[in-house]
């Protein structure tokens, strides 16, 4: 196996060394067309950009509330029932499809390497096998959507990337299915040669958007009745004192009236759950808290870490952030970014977080 990979290895050098001669050194914004595959998106990219994208435009493609072009040449509009129409004869739900088409425009001048994305196809297949053609969304329509909307990370993901960034970081994998008037029908290797160049040529600059490693933890405490060790029972007993002290706090930062009917009773924690973002400084994890839910009579509130500062929790002589940074007490991860972690696994995903490479969080 080993030998075989290496010898994989050696042919894409010598192709990345033999091809790079015969490529023009520059050229003008040239169309360009990407094919994404679902299925193709490894682990440690950290994100679906096919699935993520698609679950994103969904709902405003169901309303119509965004243009669905028949093509990229944007004559016909697809109307909203027509799209429901295509769907319900899929073999998989929009969501589930495998194939996204990026349109974009690519350029190197100056020995630097520049792209601009235009627009994306979506395709799917009927429950005969035949191909559906959804149609194109242009990038002028999801631009706003795209800056400001943050792009589901697995484990080895970013919890900060916004779908822009992700695009523009070209860290997911595709395939060169189209460039100018090249379809690459009779030189399959062609494809592999401009994209080389492009992606990886060593010398052509080009600036893609560093994916910064951020990572939200949420995690849960154990309570008492589950894990009876001194560093949990202190920790719910010390914030149940603060809670009965601080009624006030809570009835000013949750929406429910079930507060108010206990208002005069004892208040008990039932379970206490923390959400945190890591980052890293030196390649050393640093902590910061960001919010604890309180489910208090199987009701939640949610303080701020601003919130909870006010309260002055103190902890064996620490202020609350700090004394949770050391994770004495037992706890289980429920999510790292957008990721549900099994109870079975938790222990695994917390030591690989503090061990593995951010974008190796697998066990």
């Amino acid at each position: 196996m080993r030998l075989r990979s290496f010898s994989i290895l050696i042919g894409i050098c010598f192709l990345g060394c033999s091809y790079a001669a015969k490529l023009p050194k520059s050229y003008e914004k040239t169309p360009a067309l990407l094919h994404v595959s679902s299925l193709k998106q490894h682990d440690s990219v950290g994100f679906n950009l096919v699935q993520a994208l698609q679950e994103l435009i969904y709902p405003k493609l169901l309303t119509g509330d965004l243009a669905l072009w028949e093509g990229s040449d944007k004559k016909k509009i697809v109307e909203s029932q027509n799209f429901r129409a295509l769907e319900r004869n899929a073999r998989l739900p929009f969501v589930s499809s495998n194939d996204l088409f990026v349109y974009e425009y690519w350029e190197i001048f100056n020995k630097t390497f520049t792209f601009e994305i235009q627009g994306f196809s979506f395709t799917g297949t009927t429950k005969a096998g035949k191909k559906i053609n959804y149609g194109y969304v242009d990038i002028q329509d999801i631009t706003n959507l795209l800056k400001n909307t943050t792009i589901p990370a697995n484990a080895s993901g970013s919890a900060d990337l916004s779908f822009w960034n992700a695009l523009h970081s070209k860290s997911y994998p595709f395939h060169l299915v189209q460039f100018g008037n090249n379809n690459f029908k009779s030189n399959l290797r062609a494809s592999l040669q401009i994209q080389y160049q492009a992606l990886q040529d060593p010398s052509i600059n080009r600036a893609f958007t560093k994916i910064m490693p951020v990572k939200k933890i949420n995690y849960k405490v154990l309570a008492p009745d589950i894990n009876s060790n001194l560093e949990n029972k202190n920790f719910y007993r010390i914030f149940t004192e603060t809670v009965n002290k601080n009624k006030q706090t809570i009835l000013n930062n949750t929406e429910s009236d079930h507060f108010k009917t206990i208002l005069f009773l004892p208040w008990e924690i039932d379970q206490i759950n923390i959400l945190e973002k890591w980052s890293k400084y030196k390649n050393i994890p640093f902590q910061e808290l960001v919010s604890v839910e309180l489910i208090i009579d199987n009701n939640s509130v949610i303080l701020s870490s601003k919130q909870l500062e006010e309260l002055g929790i103190k902890l064996n002589l620490q202020s609350l952030e700090e004394y949770i940074s050391e994770k004495r007490f037992s706890f289980l991860l429920d999510e790292i970014n957008t990721q549900e972690i099994a109870p079975q696994q938790s222990e695994t995903y917390y030591k690989l977080l503090l061990t593995n490479p951010w974008n190796k969080i697998t066990p």
